[in-house]
């Protein structure tokens, strides 16, 4: 098998055996690189996100710290009315305000959709850092869930949040905001970035396989056809031609050697014409 092969290889024509190599070591690069830059872009798009759902999330933190001022947090509806103005900002697919137990001991049950409902949600409640879960169907990234914690701190932008959660201490976590964004702009963004940057890798290809067969050809695979020529005409004693050897590279050479050695033969039968003479 690995003697078929290997023959099989040896077959090939150098032309092939020379532009495959060189093919493979343009093509390889530019898969690793379209690949990297695709993840890249990935990354990219959820950490700006994350990024935007946390200044969301301070934003929202900082509308309940003004109507907790103001004494307006205690009414359910002007809450509920605070949450459907995040729910309508662009690009969120699900919003959410986490109540957590030190303020239902000290205020009473909020609202229904206040309750954490799922382990995502306890994960904010029992963490003080940015909690982010990617949602995948099929292998295929769908939506990005992030999770702010509210942390009880002494100055938290010039509010004391110990005098109105008398209960808690510093570094309790008081609630949190969790944030749904829909990754579809993701998927249709790496979608044209895959679609374009295989045109332009297909078009970038092409040209280099056109570059390097000609080059090739002119260079290594006419001169050698030539001498394949020559060597035929020689067989049936023919010497008039030679091959131009302009070139000081190894073809060239190979073409002076080629001369002389047809020059040598041509002598040689003329000695031997004469001989027999």
């Amino acid at each position: 098998m690995s003697k078929g092969l290997s023959q099989s290889i040896k077959d090939v024509s150098i032309k092939t055996k020379i532009i495959v190599p060189l093919l493979l070591l343009v093509v390889i690069p530019i898969a690793l690189i379209a690949y990297n830059t695709y993840n890249l872009q990935k990354k990219l798009t959820i950490s700006l996100t994350r990024h935007d759902a946390i200044v969301t999330a301070k934003t929202t933190l900082s509308s309940l710290n003004a109507m907790m001022l103001n004494g307006t947090i205690m009414k359910k509806r002007d809450r509920k009315q605070l949450f459907s103005i995040y729910k309508k900002i662009k690009g969120i697919k699900g919003f959410q305000v986490i109540r957590g137990n030190i303020v239902n001991m000290e205020f009473g049950k909020g609202l229904r959709e206040e309750m954490p409902n799922s382990p995502f949600d306890d994960k904010i409640l029992n963490s003080s850092k940015t909690q982010t879960e990617i949602i995948s169907k099929n292998g295929v990234p769908y939506e990005l869930m992030v999770g702010v914690p509210f942390v009880a701190k002494t100055n938290s932008r010039g509010i004391n949040c110990l005098m109105c959660h008398t209960k808690a201490s510093s570094g309790d976590i008081l609630g949190g905001i969790k944030l749904v964004y829909s990754l579809k702009p993701l998927r249709v963004s790496q979608k044209i970035f895959t679609e374009e940057t295989l045109i332009i890798a297909v078009i970038f290809i092409v040209l280099i396989v056109l570059f390097l067969y000609f080059i090739i050809k002119s260079a290594i695979i006419k001169p050698i056809a030539k001498m394949s020529k020559l060597a035929d005409e020689i067989s049936k004693g023919h010497f008039e031609e030679e091959i131009a050897h302009p070139r000081n590279d190894e073809i060239g050479s190979l073409a002076q050697s080629f001369n002389r050695m047809q020059i040598s033969l041509k002598k040689a039968l003329e000695l031997l014409k004469r001989g027999r003479e």
